[in-house]
């Protein structure tokens, strides 16, 4: 298996687009060879980023989310692509929150499961890049 590259989109209304993205992610699966414990990394680190871009940067409404989910022998990749609102935290600062916070652990907990996580914003559009290094199971 050498390249596979998916691409969805996701509605804005959160239960609606929280469902399609584990049905993006089951089909998306289906054509890879990953261990279930790669795929619960990476299930985790995405579920959170875009848990977090349903809750906080888009409104049911906008255009939809766009996700493509891209595996090659090394590497998982997720490139989601919102027109909502900036992430306006300093990218340095992703930290886990004090215990008695409440929220604030997503994407401390997406980091921490990545390789890599990047934000961008261009124009008026969010843009994410999520990684995560494997080997085949």
């Amino acid at each position: 298996m050498h390249w596979i590259e998916h691409d969805y989109e996701l509605s804005t209304n959160l239960p609606e687009g929280i469902e399609q993205l584990h049905t993006a992610l089951a089909t998306f699966w289906a054509a890879t060879h990953l261990s279930a414990e790669t795929r619960m990394r990476f299930d985790t680190a995405l579920a959170e980023v875009i848990a977090n871009i349903l809750q906080y940067a888009v409104v049911p409404g906008d255009p939809p989310v766009k996700l493509r989910l891209r595996y090659t022998p090394a590497i998982l990749e997720a490139q989601i692509v919102d027109q909502g609102l900036s992430w306006t935290m300093a990218r340095t600062t992703i930290a886990m929150p004090e215990d008695w916070e409440e929220r604030g652990r997503g994407l401390a907990i997406a980091q921490a499961i990545l390789d890599k996580l990047q934000y961008r914003r261009f124009r008026n559009v969010n843009c994410w890049r999520l990684v995560l290094l494997h080997k085949t199971a």
